[in-house]
């Protein structure tokens, strides 16, 4: 009796779905349209060619949407309700009419175009290879013979379109599109200050205004942000990031909330073969934290971290605030080790004061070793760290083994007491990193910053322009410092009193002095090198020797004197290149100042002199 009333029930509860389902249909079908089949649009066929050199890659006909690119089959059910018939097709060569029906579509199309009772063309000089006729040169010649016309050229002229015109897409920069329960709003790029160029919101209602989920897409931030979603009803975000930041980020699973704080529920995923650390996501919550790694040396793969409020700091503040209750990490299989020594989960339980070891299984093993320590007192944990062996409970399942040694197992303590502390300091540097995530996070939201690609000609041109501006202030400075010429004889002149004209005496005798001191501070030169060098050599002599006696040296020192060592052979050399290459340029430079004297109008008459004598 209960059975029939619960199939009776289950029944009207059907009924009553199967009339909701029939409504909603029914309030969701379109009004009709007058203008249904009498709409024309030009798409894309591909046709197989069955005789040409690639019949092979194309085997049946498809569709092509110019307005999107999207490829379908005429035999699709998408294509049916996209495309109601095709009346004419037409190519290069020849135009052709559809004398077939389309009750049914397109699917039902025959798509040979050399069978005349499916499609009739317009001009008769179709490409021979259409006509199903032999490659022969008797049929070649007679098709030559007929008069055949040509489909006319374009009568429009070719379509320029700015790049900026080309980009903006839509009117005013925007679309907005709306759906069944959906809204599309196209933007075009850098008309967003945020980069954002696709936003797709779904509604719950017919009448657009109880949103349930919003879909964003972002182009050229500066953050790498290229996509996000959006729950309305939870609040939950999910950002999605490209490659190529600092912080090597790929999603961000949180909740839209005011404040933004470390131990508030969020995921973040990372480019794990970008960071150095191999971590590859961050689970945080206000009682737990989960981190897992890839590809690390330690085998170290998840750390799993249990936080308490119930005491310590109540400075929520502080980003520190939660106490650790215990902190466990997991470790792949290292075959190198055997599995009674390779530890498989460590538990730091700093409340229980407790460190617990678990090790791999080993083959045939239905157990695996365990050691767990009882952490000493911290009076205990001095510069001598106190161990008793009776605090270390462990169990082996062999049982044919050897008890631990008590020095191994003072070692084991003291390295699992050093993890426990390092653990630590990865947990709070974690919480350090979440923070300036969030930090950073907020600064990229509220001021998005958006990059130009070295390739876009629009934009850039500001930077071009500014850098051909700097380029001709740098090539104007240039040229007027070429145009400035030193007057070397200036002092020579003003001892002599700056006369207007230089008699013969007073030139003989300011060549004289110009051309002395040029060979001194040639000379000078020459000999401040060779100072140099001698004390370069005395120094590396005394390197030498204490390189050679290093026994009370450490090898921090040692190192320090090696380097130290090739400095100084690398500037020594560097000073006779210098020397040498200066006394090779000492007779050019001669000649050169010599004719800088000869070539000045107030040393005219020496060179009267000279044509003279």
């Amino acid at each position: 009796m209960e059975a029939k009333k619960e199939k009776a029930k289950a029944d009207e509860l059907q009924k009553q779905e199967d009339e909701q389902q029939r409504m909603i249909k029914e309030f969701e079908k379109p009004p009709p349209d007058e203008c249904h089949g009498f709409r024309i649009h030009s798409w894309v066929v591909v046709l197989p060619d069955y005789s040409g050199p690639r019949g092979q890659e194309i085997l049946a006909p498809f569709f092509i949407e110019p307005s999107s690119g999207v490829s379908c089959s005429p035999t699709d059910l998408e294509a049916n309700l996209l495309y109601l018939g095709v009346e004419s097709i037409w190519n290069d060569r020849n135009y052709w009419v559809n004398i077939q029906s389309c009750s049914e579509g397109c699917a039902g199309i025959n798509w040979d175009l050399t069978k005349n009772k499916f499609w009739e063309h317009l001009l008769p000089g179709e490409p021979w290879t259409m006509r199903g006729v032999d490659d022969t040169e008797e049929e070649e010649i007679e098709i030559q013979r007929e008069k055949h016309l040509d489909m006319p050229g374009s009568y429009v002229d070719k379509i320029e379109i700015h790049s900026l015109d080309f980009e903006r897409r839509y009117p005013n920069g925007k679309k907005t599109t709306f759906y069944k329960k959906a809204k599309v709003e196209q933007i075009a790029p850098y008309f967003n200050i945020s980069g954002l160029i696709e936003r797709v919101t779904l509604y719950d209602d017919y009448e657009y205004t109880i949103p349930i989920k919003v879909y964003e897409k972002f182009i050229n931030r500066g953050d790498n942000l290229f996509k996000s979603t959006k729950e309305m009803n939870s609040k939950l975000v999910t950002d999605f990031y490209n490659r190529g930041r600092p912080d090597a980020c790929k999603e961000h699973h949180y909740y839209s909330k005011l404040p933004d704080r470390v131990d508030d529920e969020r995921i973040i995923e990372y480019y794990d073969a970008v960071r150095l650390d191999g971590l590859s996501k961050i689970k945080m919550h206000r009682n737990y934290l989960f981190q897992d790694y890839k590809n690390r040396d330690d085998f170290l793969f998840n750390r799993e971290v249990h936080f308490t409020t119930d005491k310590g700091r109540k400075d929520e503040n502080d980003i520190h605030y939660r106490e650790i209750v215990k902190i466990i990490e997991r470790y792949h299989r290292n075959e190198k080790i055997p599995a009674s020594q390779n530890i498989a989960v460590k538990e730091f339980a700093i409340v229980d004061n407790e460190i617990r070891l678990k090790y791999h299984y080993d083959k045939g093993n239905y157990t695996r070793a365990t050691r767990t320590f009882v952490k000493p007192s911290m009076a205990d944990r001095g510069e001598r760290l106190v161990f008793n062996p009776e605090m270390v409970f462990e169990y082996n399942p062999d049982p044919m083994a050897p008890p631990e040694k008590t020095l191994i197992l003072f070692y084991d303590l003291k390295k699992q007491l050093e993890d426990e502390q390092q653990s630590t300091f990865h947990v709070r540097d974690a919480e350090l990193e979440i923070n300036r995530f969030i930090q950073t996070k907020n600064e990229e939201h509220m001021m998005p910053k958006l990059s130009v690609s070295v390739f876009d000609r629009n934009r850039n041109e500001k930077a071009r322009a500014e850098i051909l501006e700097q380029e001709e202030t740098l090539r104007a400075e240039s040229q007027r410092d070429t145009e400035v010429t030193v007057d070397l004889l200036a002092p020579y002149i003003e001892s002599l009193g700056n006369p207007s004209t230089l008699t013969k005496e007073q030139a003989f005798k300011i060549n004289e002095q110009f051309l002395n001191d040029f060979k001194q501070s040639q000379v000078d030169r020459a000999n401040y090198m060779l100072r140099m060098l001698n004390h370069g050599n005395q120094e590396l002599q005394k390197l030498q020797a204490n390189l050679i006696q290093t026994d009370g040296l450490q090898v921090e020192e040692k190192e320090k004197l090696r380097i130290r060592l090739n400095e100084m052979n690398i500037y020594l050399h560097t000073l006779e290149e210098r020397l040498n290459r200066h006394r090779d340029l000492v007779p050019e430079r001669y000649r050169q100042t010599v004719n800088v004297l000869r070539e000045d109008p107030r040393m005219a008459i020496l060179r009267e002199y000279h044509a003279y004598n």
